[in-house]
């Protein structure tokens, strides 16, 4: 069975469960002794947990061998083995409902606070990442309050491994717990500095998996708290936590990991962008829109450094292999970039805008070829024109953001600057006249829509009269 996103099988030696993992059958040797070899089947099945084929004997073994552990797990190969087959069957909810029963997740904490083996700590944080996969779980950790700090106080190790194990735990708390029964927040609000620490993982570590897991579990707490859990009066605590330079300076260093300058202008080290980098950018995008929005003042220092990964985000997605065929992930990117530059308004970036009006074009020419294909297929089946209305509509979204967004980042320019950005690009005029004839019908009503529209123009048409002359 495959593991999902939150549901992860140990990394190293990654095998099929072990065979004394699960119930097996005894060899006969009178195989037509029916009675007997039924009656044998029948205690074997004694043995299994709930609906699996797996050994209750195997797993009660596996963890009482363990506070009796007196070395590295290195030094003993075999139990290391088990421990990772008992890892892999904690994607089975009866495992997990079995372990739970035997008060596996205070066992594994109380271990892993008294242990300098790094090993055994993540493959038990990878068991109970697993096994928060279920929500008997939850209710154990949010119903023992003593047992999640605990668990949090391993924000500080210096072990990546430890780490994205302990990440995905948090993340699966906070994405799968049912938004009425479990209010974090207030258990999360008090681990001292845990803004900080998260801050300090993002900025120190090079490790590009442990940084995509921790901009997830940060993820998953700017939205649970924000949009399930913290009403209005408890926002300006919230934001008080997490709103942070700490944090903010993290989230900036992280993704310069993620994705380093390089000695190409312009240019990623990527040829294209996997679907992976998409959910890791549209995350950390929705990370900012959300505290820039509702914590404006704690950007001050921070705008040039914002306005850079949003252009190093958007220089690949001017390419067409990273920006077609267009997801839902992109248009969500588009949208948080739309809505971060709305909320840093008067500030100009060149690259920044030259990129949007390619992918502008882009998406301009798939949005048209989509419409000239639907027409000339009217034999096209329910489901297929049911796609195609999908992808327009994405299409559509996803330039009205674009559109929103350069006008915003051309509203404060003057003539000079304008030209300036005409004159380092290759657009021709008709691309620059059918460009703010969109914008004025995506901005009908703003009071200098007719300005901006006009200085656009009217700088493209001086560059192109300066080139006519030469």
């Amino acid at each position: 069975m495959k593991a999902s996103d939150e549901e992860q099988k140990p990394k190293e030696e990654s095998q099929p469960v072990m065979e004394s993992a699960a119930v097996q059958p005894t060899n006969y040797e009178q195989e037509d002794d029916q009675p007997e070899q039924d009656g044998i089947l029948e205690k074997l099945k004694g043995d299994r947990i709930g609906e699996t084929m797996y050994s209750e004997r195997f797993v009660l073994t596996t963890i009482l061998k363990l506070p009796q552990l007196k070395t590295s797990l290195a030094d003993d190969e075999d139990f290391e083995k088990d421990l990772c087959s008992l890892w892999d069957m904690t994607i089975e909810k009866d495992v997990v409902l079995f372990l739970l029963k035997h008060d596996v997740v205070e066992l594994f904490v109380g271990l892993s606070e008294n242990s300098q083996d790094y090993r055994l700590m993540e493959i038990l944080f990878g068991i109970i990442g697993n096994m928060c996969c279920v929500d008997e779980t939850h209710k154990c950790l949010y119903e023992n309050k003593s047992l999640l700090m605990s668990l949090c106080a391993f924000l500080e190790s210096s072990d990546t491994l430890v780490l994205v194990q302990l990440m995905r735990i948090i993340t699966s708390l906070l994405d799968r717990s049912d938004d009425e029964q479990y209010c974090w927040f207030k258990l999360f609000r008090e681990i001292e500095g845990m803004t900080d620490k998260l801050g300090f993982i993002l900025s120190s570590t090079t490790n590009k998996e442990l940084i995509e897991h921790t901009v997830e579990a940060v993820h998953a707490m700017v939205n649970r708290f924000t949009e399930a859990e913290v009403d209005y009066a408890q926002l300006n605590e919230f934001y008080s936590i997490f709103a942070k330079p700490s944090l903010i300076e993290g989230l900036m260093e992280g993704f310069k990991q993620v994705y380093p300058e390089t000695a190409a202008e312009n240019k990623f080290e990527e040829e294209y962008l996997t679907s992976k980098d998409l959910k890791t950018i549209q995350k950390f995008l929705e990370i900012h829109e959300n505290l820039i929005i509702n914590a404006n003042e704690a950007y001050t220092n921070y705008v040039e450094k914002i306005v850079y990964c949003m252009w190093r985000v958007l220089v690949p997605l001017s390419g067409e292999s990273s920006l077609l065929p267009l997801s839902k992930m992109h248009v969500r990117i588009f949208v948080s970039i739309n809505s971060i530059y709305s909320a840093i308004v008067y500030h100009f970036h060149a690259e920044t805008f030259l990129a949007l009006v390619k992918i502008y074009t882009l998406l301009s020419k798939e949005q048209e070829a989509i419409q000239k294909n639907a027409t000339n297929q009217e034999s096209s089946t329910a489901d297929d024109k049911e796609e195609t209305e999908d992808c327009e509509f994405d299409i559509q979204t996803a330039l009205g953001e674009i559109l929103e967004t350069l006008y915003f980042t051309a509203e404060p320019i003057d003539l000079s600057t304008i030209e300036n950005t005409w004159k380092a690009s290759c657009f021709s005029e008709p691309i620059v006249e059918r460009l703010c004839s969109a914008i004025r019908g995506t901005m009908a009503g703003d009071p200098l829509l007719e300005r901006t529209c006009n200085l656009l123009m009217e700088g493209a048409r001086n560059v192109w009269s300066k080139k006519d002359r030469s």
